[in-house]
């Protein structure tokens, strides 16, 4: 009997772990249903819809995050360069080139699915499209490095991995219609610091 007993309790409490875990894990990032990738830039359109599937309400309510509404704009999400290797912050990244047509735009580094929030004030984890200085060509280059770097720069945090948030605010890439392949900017390694 209380052999049962510690059997039922030991299931039980096993259950409830698991469970918990899952959700966890499910909601830890923005789910991939229904997704839109540009040059490995990742964004869910439905997200912002009014009927979103409830993974998606799940991790906005995890998160404290508010989505934007499909009219305002689009968010995508790039935790690779362009070879394919996770974003180490103790490596220096080029990003660079151009975002398709947006009012404005926004790159931010996240950490854990949030936005960094840096030790310091004054330190830049985010620069947004009317900040930054570009070539003639209108084309930008936006070095992401522990240390301070010239002309555009954003720092990615101490150590570990992180993940780049570039919102579009009132454009038209999720309803393009194919008659133009919107580009995304590049994500290049550039080195990483040894030992």
């Amino acid at each position: 009997m209380i052999r049962d007993l510690f059997v039922l309790l030991y299931a039980s409490a096993l259950a409830l772990g698991l469970g918990v875990a899952s959700a966890v894990w499910a909601t830890n990032q923005l789910p991939a249903l229904s997704t839109l990738e540009i040059d490995g830039w990742i964004a869910n359109p439905a997200v912002g819809r009014s009927d979103p599937d409830p993974y998606s309400q799940a991790y906005f309510s995890r998160t404290g995050g508010l989505p934007l509404a499909a009219a305002e704009g689009l968010s995508f999400i790039r935790n690779a360069d362009d070879d394919g290797n996770r974003l180490d912050a103790t490596c220096i990244y080029a990003v660079a080139g151009e975002t398709p047509a947006a009012k404005r735009w926004t790159l931010h580094v996240m950490q854990d699915g949030l936005p960094l929030v840096p030790d310091a004030a004054g330190i830049p984890t985010g620069t947004h499209s009317g900040g930054i200085v570009r070539g003639r060509d209108g084309t930008f280059l936006i070095r992401i490095a522990r240390l301070p770097q010239p002309e555009n720069w954003i720092f990615p945090g101490s150590s570990g991995p992180f993940a780049l948030r570039l919102t579009l605010y009132d454009t038209a890439v999720a309803s393009d219609t194919g008659l133009s392949k919107p580009h995304m900017p590049a994500v290049r390694k550039v080195e990483c610091a040894r030992g």
